[in-house]
């Protein structure tokens, strides 16, 4: 008897994107590409400057 692997992905998504028109399935896969190139960009960029990393992590830490 052969031992099935468990789905990786959850049915309920499969099927909502399988109901998707072919042209908002582009759409959501251009802006996935997208965002996979865009993150690491905004990451360095925020991270890069110690004046706006600096205010960002006050507003999430708090001076004791």
């Amino acid at each position: 008897m052969q031992e099935q692997e468990p789905h990786r992905y959850s049915p309920a998504l499969r099927t909502w994107f399988a109901r998707l028109p072919r042209g908002r399935k582009i759409i959501l896969v251009v802006f996935l590409i997208w965002f996979a190139q865009a993150l690491p960009k905004w990451t360095a960029a925020i991270t890069a400057d110690g004046e706006l990393a600096a205010r960002i992590m006050k507003i999430f830490v708090t001076p004791r």
